[in-house]
C-alpha cells in the first residue's frame, strides 16, 4: 500500500499563512493525493527554526508513517505544479539548493560554508560541503526513515543553548544528513522552491514564471498580489509581447521540444514561453555585431560593455535560464584566439 502523503506547514503566530497561500496548498494537496496538516501551535517553546525539527515527529504521531512535504507558510504553489512526491521515494531526502543567483558567491566559500562549519563545531559533526546548503522552505522525506535523524538534531538543542543564528535549520539539517544519510540526499529542480529575494523582478510581477515561489524577507510584501491559478490561455509575465501570443495560438498545448528565438535583444519573448511551457528548451543567438543589435543597445557596443545585454537577459530568466541554450556567433572579421596570445 502506498504511504500516506502529508504536506506539513508550520503556521505559527504572528506570521500566519495568507489566504492565497492556504488555497494554493489545499489545491496542490488535492491534485497530489495528499492532505495538508496546518501546525498552528508551537510544538515546543523554542525558536521557529528549531520548531522545524519537531514537525517530522508531530506528523508521524498524527498521521502515522507518511511521505512528508514540509513547507514554509510564505510560499505559493502554481496550479500546474507537478507532484514532488512522484519524483522521490520516502527513503530519499529531497530539498532545493539555496544558491539561485549568480549575483551571489557560487564557489566553495561564502556564508554557507561558514554557517555549516559553525554548526558542525557546536554539534560535534562533520560540516557538509558548501554546495549542499538547502533553501529551508522545502524538505521532502519519509517520517519513518528520518524521524531518528530529526531526533538526533533535537538532542543538540540544549548543548547549543537553542541558538538561532547562522542559517539554523538549514545548517543543522544538511550537516546531520551528510553525517547520517549522505547517499540519500536528492536535489529537486529549483522550480520547486524559487527564492523571491534572489528574483526581485519576479516578485513584483503577479504572473508566476515557475512552479513554487518562496517569498523570503522583503519579498513577502508581494505575496498577496501574486496569482497562483493559471488561466486558459495562460497569463504572460510580459503580456505586451505579440510574438508570444502568436506562438501560443500556433502551439496550443503541443509546443515543440525546442524553439529558437534568434538574436538576443530583450528577454520578454524567452521569459514568456519559458514560463508557459515548463519543459520547453529555448535557443538564442548572441552576437557582438553592432548591425545585429537593437539601436537602443548600440552604446553598449561602443563602450565595450555589450556583454551586459546578455547578463541582464539571463538574470531576467531566473531559474528558467537553465532551459536556455546559447549559440555564439563571432563578428565577421573576428579571429578566434586563445587567451593571452
Amino acid at each position: 500500500m502506498e504511504m500516506k502523503r502529508v504536506i506539513a506547514v508550520l503556521d505559527l503566530p504572528p506570521r500566519r499563512a495568507t489566504q492565497n497561500v492556504r488555497e494554493s496548498f489545499e489545491a496542490a494537496a488535492k491534485r497530489w493525493g495528499a492532505e495538508v496538516l496546518w501546525i498552528g501551535e508551537h510544538l515546543q517553546t523554542v525558536h521557529p527554526f528549531w520548531q522545524k525539527m519537531f514537525a517530522c515527529g508531530h506528523v508521524h504521531q498524527k498521521a502515522g508513517p507518511a511521505h512528508v512535504l514540509q513547507l514554509d507558510n510564505d510560499m505559493l504553489i502554481r496550479s500546474d505544479c507537478p507532484s514532488p512526491f512522484d519524483l522521490l521515494t520516502p527513503q530519499q531526502f529531497g530539498m532545493v539548493a539555496e544558491r539561485q543567483s549568480a549575483n551571489n558567491r557560487i564557489d566553495n566559500g561564502g556564508w554557507q560554508q561558514r554557517a555549516q562549519e559553525i554548526w558542525a563545531r557546536r554539534c560535534g559533526v562533520r560540516p557538509a560541503p558548501t554546495w549542499l546548503h538547502p533553501n529551508g522552505g522545502l524538505y521532502l522525506y519519509g517520517s519513518e526513515m528520518y524521524g531518528p535523524m530529526f531526533a538526533r538534531i533535537i538532542r543538540h538543542l540544549i548543548p547549543t543553548w537553542g541558538a538561532s543564528d547562522q542559517a539554523t535549520d538549514e545548517s543543522l539539517i544538511v550537516n546531520q544528513l551528510y553525517n547520517d544519510h549522505p547517499g540519500y540526499i536528492r536535489f529537486l529542480p529549483p522550480d520547486f522552491n524559487v527564492s523571491m529575494v534572489y528574483s526581485p523582478a519576479w516578485a513584483i510581477n503577479p504572473v508566476m514564471q515557475s512552479y513554487v515561489y518562496h517569498f523570503v524577507g522583503p519579498s513577502k510584501a508581494h505575496i498577496d498580489a501574486c496569482r497562483w491559478q493559471r488561466l486558459d490561455p495562460p497569463e504572460l509575465p510580459f503580456p505586451g509581447n505579440s510574438q508570444t501570443q502568436e506562438l501560443i495560438q500556433q502551439w496550443r498545448d503541443d509546443p515543440p521540444a525546442q524553439y529558437d528565438i534568434g538574436p538576443i535583444f530583450t528577454p520578454q519573448l524567452a521569459a514568456n514561453i519559458l514560463a508557459v511551457y515548463p519543459d520547453l528548451i529555448v535557443k538564442g543567438q548572441w552576437s557582438d555585431e553592432p548591425c545585429r543589435l537593437d539601436r537602443r543597445m548600440l552604446s553598449h557596443t561602443e563602450t565595450g560593455s555589450s556583454h551586459l545585454v546578455l547578463t541582464r537577459f539571463l538574470l531576467q530568466l531566473g531559474v528558467n535560464a537553465r532551459r536556455f541554450r546559447l549559440r555564439v556567433k563571432e563578428d565577421a572579421n573576428a579571429t578566434p584566439q586563445l587567451a593571452g596570445t
